[in-house]
């Protein structure tokens, strides 16, 4: 049931939304995000700035925050799902989920920039969040949305974003390496504690420390693998192409998939790696009150190396290891790094795997956190305790349906939060686009 509403909802509706709005935002900001990046980058990383208040977060520091909680489950199981489902050429349409995403993330974090200066004291709870650009800058009637997108932020990053990391660790460790489900939900949920129960800047600091180097870590492991064999990384990074304009076909000409599959699952299974139009990416990126442009253009650059960096290596080792008509999820990305290099690679894959959803728990507690005080929640440490115990249960649920019911969420945000933000940016564009270029020619501005 859950897995006919996911693809009723996204094959072609949602494919179709996404894919024209992201044309719409290149058009309207001219490809700016794409400018903007590389001189963004470089001045966070020679000017090493603290944050100036217990509640903002430090260029630096929100820029690798933002990259843990985005490289989690969907750069592995994500990918070994989307290609098992979609065939080679999902890989492609991942890449271009990204491309465009880009400019949503960009947006998205310069209005909760733009507007923060005005609330941070007079109402924090709306202080880097989605919330807060759609509460100021749209109209009456529509002030509405912000409390639904809440909910749905709180119910994805309570539920969904929580059990699908735990539950793909648990589904690639008990495939492989054979522990208990029981072991693994209890190892999560408690590590979970340990970082969560102290708070915003106690996962910003385990979030900003750990994943760039095991990100790093893991990155040269698959770029080892491909550099072995590059004709055979060429082939089957040629695949990639082919088979996003070309159905995939089964021994005998039987048709396997649709171009339309392909797709639908490239860019499902892209926007839940990287989250672009989600609107989660304020709650890190837009915690600061210095120019909204150099927030703006460092978001943009979290789903490029999410997804055309890291979801690339992950994609071509499978692809290279040609088990993903068998195997699906993480334990296809498992496997697949398994039969290149052997049982060393088996653990530290897995705990690559297990580190990934792990920052991206804690990120997601915090998410789930504001947007539970948004909507009138009072008691934060219930909250914490409440979310450790549904990290616990994650392992004992079914995979399939799980990942059907998180499409479902994560297209309900996509559609709630990405209609009023097209409206916001077209209205304001002016303003946008001469910040952003102020960024351009000023980048330590």
């Amino acid at each position: 049931m859950l897995e006919t509403i996911s693809s009723w909802l996204w094959s072609p509706f949602l494919v179709f939304i996404y894919l024209q709005l992201g044309v719409l935002f290149l058009i309207l900001t001219r490809g700016i995000v794409w400018r903007g990046i590389v001189s963004s980058i470089k001045h966070m990383l020679r000017n090493r700035e603290d944050a100036k208040a217990a509640h903002h977060v430090s260029h630096h520091h929100a820029f690798f925050a933002a990259l843990a909680a985005t490289v989690g489950v969907g750069n592995l199981a994500g990918v070994g799902t989307a290609i098992h489902l979609g065939g080679p050429g999902a890989l492609f349409w991942m890449w271009v989920s990204a491309l465009l995403g880009m400019s949503f993330r960009m947006s998205s974090v310069y209005w909760a920039v733009k507007m923060g200066k005005h609330v941070d004291d007079n109402d924090p709870h709306l202080f880097a969040s989605p919330m807060l650009y759609m509460v100021k800058l749209l109209d009456k009637p529509w002030k509405g949305l912000a409390t639904g997108l809440a909910i749905l932020l709180f119910v994805n990053g309570m539920v969904m974003a929580n059990m699908i990391q735990s539950n793909s660790v648990a589904h690639a460790m008990t495939g492989e390496i054979g522990s208990a489900n029981f072991g693994i939900a209890l190892m999560m949920a408690g590590m979970v504690g340990l970082v969560i129960i102290g708070g915003m800047q106690s996962i910003i600091k385990f979030a900003a420390t750990i994943a760039p180097w095991m990100i790093l870590a893991y990155l040269a492991t698959g770029w080892f693998i491909l550099a072995s064999d590059p004709i055979n990384t060429l082939e089957v990074l040629g695949s990639v192409f082919y088979y996003a304009f070309n159905p995939y076909s089964f021994a005998g000409g039987v048709i396997g998939y649709t171009i339309m599959q392909t797709m639908q699952y490239g860019i499902s299974r892209g926007i839940f790696s990287h989250g672009s139009g989600m609107g989660f990416a304020a709650f890190w990126q837009g915690a600061n009150h210095d120019h909204p442009s150099r927030s703006a253009f460092l978001a943009g650059a979290v789903p490029l190396i999410d997804t055309l960096v890291v979801c690339s290596t992950t994609g071509l080792v499978i692809l290279s290891a040609d088990m993903w008509l068998e195997r699906t999820g993480a334990f296809l990305t498992v496997s697949s790094f398994h039969s290149f290099l052997g049982e060393p690679s088996l653990v530290f894959i897995t705990c690559c795997l297990v580190v990934f959803a792990f920052t991206t728990i804690i990120s997601w507690a915090h998410f789930g956190e504001r947007c539970f005080q948004y909507l009138g929640g009072k008691n934060v440490m219930n909250f914490r305790w409440l979310f450790v115990a549904v990290c616990f249960i994650g392992p004992f649920l079914p995979l399939v349906s799980l990942w059907a019911l998180g499409d479902i969420i994560i297209g309900c945000m996509i559609l709630i939060h990405m209609i009023p933000l097209t409206y916001i940016v077209i209205r304001h564009l002016n303003t946008m686009k001469k910040d952003l270029q102020d960024g351009i020619d000023h980048p330590g501005i």
